[in-house]
């Protein structure tokens, strides 16, 4: 651990990661400033004064020349985009730039099991530590998904579980997991890295500093990740592509398998996990990889699988009102992920709720997707009019408009098909705080259908 007594260190972002690494350092004898770009709001205030009562210096409204001047170290919250002003002025005084994981990474010699992608992260980190907890090992889910890596150091875990974001890669030069995890890549926060390739080049950061005897487990059925070659072991999985590799979790006749040191291991059959679709066979055969390549005993692997609830928001079963299910699927924040919701449910038509902050994403799937899987969409916020125009281009015109996630509640309870699924396909701030508000709230208006239907009856 390093010696911070004194040291200047600048953490710049007044989030649940800045907050987290001010603490960790200030309370190790550091030197700590923390500049917050914006007004902070009611519900920030407690942090600003839990942190002063620790000593740590705090400004806010912008950040000054006598913020940059003192930092010897920044600590980055993952949202400032590495184009910004402020990055480009510590860049010019020479300031290491890192994140609150790539300090903990520096900070302990606690294995790290490190998870990225598009999409599926958050699923496959809390299954992974769901597996290990069933098989009686402290590895708590943390990082981007959870709490920050920092507040889980002093615990003393056995491992880490860290969901690691694109933004918090880019501020990474040393961190080497023991296991690394990645999920899959399509286009998403194209406008934060500039390009495609940047964003490519920020997941593979996650490989970068792995050595010889550490793990690489990569999704053979993405044409993108599957062709990457770390200098790590490769433990792949796939739910199509054939299982040639001589280390692999993949399906075989409906069940989860895998395949390492010379022996194949039949777990469970899909039907036995409670999260539905292939793209929660594609998070449960990554977390499968992790548990082989740690040698988790098999019974472990399968208690943990088939007593996996889920996640909050990842096409999550609400209740059914009326004869119709509905599902919360707010976790979808780009066009991929909502198609993979659309095809967990196969034939079924559904009734689509999309729409929010416009990122402005193609498009061209999506609608595919939606002609094939959706009776009719009701579209709501900011990039309502983009995706309408897009669908009524495609002969789609089984179209809603709702001026609020209370309007499309009420439209598709009238339309009276279903199973209705909130799955936006874009970001939540037009509308909501962020996407766990936005998944809350429709779930309280569903409730609120289903509590007026049993008080009418």
């Amino acid at each position: 651990m390093t010696y911070w007594k004194n040291k200047k260190v600048l953490v710049l972002g007044l989030g649940r990661s800045g907050v987290s690494a001010a603490e960790y350092l200030v309370k190790r004898g550091a030197s700590v400033l923390l500049s917050e770009s914006s007004q902070p709001n009611e519900s920030r205030q407690a942090d600003i004064q839990k942190l002063k009562e620790l000593g740590v210096e705090v400004e806010v409204g912008g950040h000054s020349k006598t913020a940059l001047d003192f930092a010897e170290l920044a600590v980055v919250s993952p949202g400032i985009a590495p184009g910004s002003d402020v990055i480009r002025e510590l860049e010019k005084r020479n300031v290491d730039i890192i994140c609150d994981v790539e300090l903990a990474a520096r900070e302990t010699k606690i294995p790290i099991i490190g998870i990225t992608g598009t999409n599926g992260k958050s699923t496959t980190t809390a299954l992974i530590s769901h597996i290990l907890a069933t098989a009686g090992l402290r590895a708590p889910a943390c990082g981007n998904f959870g709490v920050p890596v920092l507040d889980e150091l002093e615990k003393m875990p056995d491992y880490l579980v860290a969901e690691i974001s694109s933004y918090q890669l880019h501020y990474t030069n040393t961190l080497s997991p023991k296991v690394a995890v990645w999920t899959n890549l399509t286009p998403d926060h194209i406008e934060w890295h500039g390009n495609l390739q940047n964003y490519r080049e920020a997941k593979q950061k996650l490989f970068a500093q792995q050595k010889a005897n550490q793990y690489a487990i990569l999704n053979e059925d993405d044409p993108i990740v599957k062709d990457f070659q770390p200098a790590s072991e490769i433990f792949s999985f796939a739910v199509e592509s054939p299982d040639h590799a001589i280390q692999c979790a993949f399906m075989q006749h409906g069940f989860l398998s895998y395949r390492i040191d010379g022996r194949t291991q039949i777990l469970c059959h899909q039907d036995d996990l409670k999260i539905i679709g292939k793209h929660n066979l594609e998070n449960a055969l990554a977390a499968v990889s992790v548990a082989a390549v740690l040698n988790i005993e098999f019974e472990k692997i399968v208690e943990g699988l088939k007593s996996f609830p889920g996640l909050e928001h990842r096409l999550e079963y609400i209740d059914t009102v009326n004869g119709v299910k509905y599902y919360n699927d707010s976790k979808a924040t780009n066009p991929n992920s909502t198609i993979k919701a659309l095809e967990a449910f196969g034939d079924e038509k559904v009734v689509l709720i999309a729409g929010g902050k416009d990122k402005h994403t193609p498009l061209d799937e999506l609608v595919y997707c939606i002609k094939k899987h959706a009776s009719d969409v009701v579209l709501i916020g900011e990039a309502k009019d983009r995706f309408q125009q897009a669908l009524k281009a495609s002969g789609f015109n089984s179209i809603h408009i709702g001026q609020s996630m209370e309007d499309a509640v009420t439209t598709a309870a009238q339309i009276g098909k279903g199973p209705v699924v909130l799955s936006p396909a874009c970001a939540s701030f037009d509308m909501f705080k962020d996407f766990e508000d936005r998944g809350r709230v429709f779930k309280h208006l569903v409730r609120t259908q289903l509590e007026k239907l049993a008080a009418s009856r």
